[in-house]
């Protein structure tokens, strides 16, 4: 029957999907944007106004948290 083309349905198993290199590629980066997005607000939070990631100081008054504290 293989001379003409014709192959028996379930003849052949299929290969179930698994974690190959580029799945684990993948789970990196979502791992170091989220890295980058904590470092991100954590930085953020020591310039925003009032302790805020996402304030926005006046400007001529910027005013820097733990500026003079090493």
């Amino acid at each position: 029957m293989s001379d003409f083309g014709m192959r028996m349905p379930g003849g052949r198993a299929k290969r179930a999907a698994g974690v190959d290199v580029y799945t684990g590629l993948m789970g990196l980066a979502v791992a170091f944007l989220l890295l980058a997005c904590v470092v991100l607000y954590m930085q953020g939070s020591k310039i925003g106004k009032d302790g805020s990631a996402i304030g926005i100081q006046e400007p001529g008054k910027i005013v820097i948290k733990d500026a003079g504290k090493k």
